[in-house]
This record gives structure tokens, C-alpha cells and sequence, in this order.
């Protein structure tokens, strides 16, 4: 089997096993809300109708308030973990849906069942949210403006460089990638390097969503001043300020072996004109 269909076949049959991961989340999620319903029920008793105070409708039902669009190996999970234990904030079916990338011929219904209803908690609807990395998806912008055009977007961007070595050395552990680092990043079209180019990535998500619904963040910031981040985030959401436990802010990964100065060196020539663009981009520059 040639290298190129075996790549197709191994790629099919990771859509396949998401897909069927996908389906039991999905159902365990909602067997799970059934038995909170049904809780509920019985402890308010079957004359009590709890009610908001205030006759207002969930801003978007069934449909995520937010989503970290990525990048990959940007400090998502850790961002996304933390913020679902804010007290308003409730966590979808998984955290990383892959509706918008691998899933969207499930439709959208599928999509809206990965989602819990709004609870009304202390004179205010809950918000839901899922956090996988479509950023660099080429159809995920378009489907979800289709889908979920009240969305807010959150980013999480990484030095490139240390991105591309991070998301190598993960491919690596699943067994999924045989060369050397040094080959992997020889090809200018490897996908370790297209999704460092993050400037690309954000004037393709521009075209469907203004720039106020994406908030664009430092992962190095997260990293070391997580409480600062969340302010940020927990302002774009418009929900009030919570300080979670310490221990709940969990940092980047580290690896035994560090990348070879002369490889970083070549990579950091080869994003720097592509960081240049993105400072340009943001109005900001990010030290990289």
C-alpha cells in the first residue's frame, strides 16, 4: 500500500472511531441530563414550577454562547477545563465536539443535543460552549456562521514554533508519526507548519464573523498569568468575575528531549515573516 493511501485510510478511520466516540458522549450526556431533570423534579415536588424572577428568554438556546476555535496545541483544553467550572458556565457533551470539521453531516440537531438547556442561577441564564480547534479548518468559519452566528470565538495563539513542536510530539505518542522532527518540518506544506500561520487563519474566520465576537489571546500569557486571562475572557462573556482554585489552572506540557537549536532557528526565519503579518493584523505585537 502506497504511502499516500495508507495516510487516506488511516485519516478515514479516525473520522470513523470520532464519529462513534462522538455518539456514546452524546448519549451518555443525555441520559445524564434526564437524571438531573428528573431529580429536579423530585426535589421541587409536582406543585412547584421554579421560575426566573425576571421573564427573559435564553439569548440562544440549545446552541454554544462560546467556542475556542484553537489553535491546536495552544493551551485550549487547560483554558476550556478551567472555564467550565465557573458556576454560570456549563460544559457541552465533550469538549471537543469536531461538529464544524469531521461531524457536520450529523446536522444540526445532532450538534444542538451535545449542548445542555440555560439554567436560570442567581438572576441570570447560564451559557454553554465547546472548545475544539477548527481554527485552521477551511469550511468550519462558513458552517459555523451558518450554524452559530452568535457565537463568540476565543483564541488561544502560541509561539509558532513551539506549537509546531508540540503538535509533532503528540502524533508521535499516539504512533501516528515515524519521521524525525527535523523531517517532518522539511516539507514548507506540512500541516505542523500551515496551522502556525495564524494570520491566515483569522482573516479566513474575519470573512464570516465581525472582530468583536473574536477575542485573540497569548498562550504564553495563559501559561503564566491564567487569573489575568480569565478576567479577559469571563468580560468578553459578560459574566461576572470567579477566582477558581489554583490547582485547577494546569500549565503546558513539557517534553525529555528539546528541539535542536538549528532547527528552531530555521523556524523561527520561516514564521517570521508570518508573525510579522499577524502584529500587523492585530495591532499588537507578540514578542515572537
Amino acid at each position: 500500500m502506497s504511502q499516500g493511501l495508507r495516510s487516506a485510510t488511516e485519516k478515514a478511520e479516525r473520522k470513523k472511531y470520532k464519529k462513534n466516540k462522538k455518539r456514546v458522549q452524546q448519549e451518555i450526556f443525555r441520559l445524564k441530563k434526564e437524571l438531573r431533570a428528573s431529580r429536579r423534579r423530585a426535589k421541587d415536588g409536582p406543585g412547584d414550577q421554579p421560575a426566573p424572577q425576571v421573564a427573559v428568554e435564553p439569548r440562544t438556546g440549545a446552541l454554544p454562547d462560546f467556542v475556542i476555535i484553537g489553535g491546536k496545541k495552544c493551551g485550549t483544553s487547560s483554558l476550556y477545563n478551567l472555564l467550565t467550572q465557573h458556576p454560570l458556565i456549563e460544559p457541552a457533551a465533550s469538549k471537543e465536539l469536531h461538529y464544524f470539521d469531521l461531524l457536520f453531516d450529523e446536522g444540526a440537531e445532532w450538534y444542538r443535543r451535545c449542548f445542555p438547556a440555560p439554567r436560570w442561577e442567581d438572576g441570570r441564564w447560564t451559557i454553554t460552549g465547546e472548545g475544539t480547534p477548527y481554527m485552521a479548518s477551511r469550511h468550519a468559519p462558513e458552517r459555523m456562521a451558518e450554524v452559530a452566528p452568535q457565537a463568540r470565538l476565543i483564541t488561544l495563539l502560541r509561539n509558532p514554533v513551539d506549537r509546531t513542536y508540540s503538535d509533532y510530539q503528540q502524533v508521535v505518542r499516539k504512533g501516528r508519526e515515524p519521521r524525525t522532527f527535523e523531517e517532518a518540518v522539511e516539507d514548507e506544506t506540512s500541516e505542523y507548519l500551515s496551522r502556525g500561520v495564524y494570520v491566515d487563519q483569522l482573516l479566513r474566520w474575519s470573512e464570516f464573523f465581525d472582530r468583536e465576537q473574536m477575542l485573540v489571546l497569548k498562550s504564553e500569557d495563559f501559561f503564566e498569568r491564567p487569573a489575568d486571562t480569565l478576567r479577559l475572557i469571563l468580560n468578553f462573556l459578560d459574566l461576572p468575575d470567579w477566582e477558581p482554585d489554583e490547582a485547577e489552572v494546569r500549565n503546558r506540557g513539557t517534553y525529555t528531549e528539546d528541539m535542536d537549536p538549528a532547527i528552531r532557528r530555521r523556524l523561527e526565519e520561516y514564521f517570521e515573516p508570518h508573525n510579522r503579518r499577524l502584529y500587523e493584523y492585530l495591532g499588537a505585537d507578540l514578542g515572537w
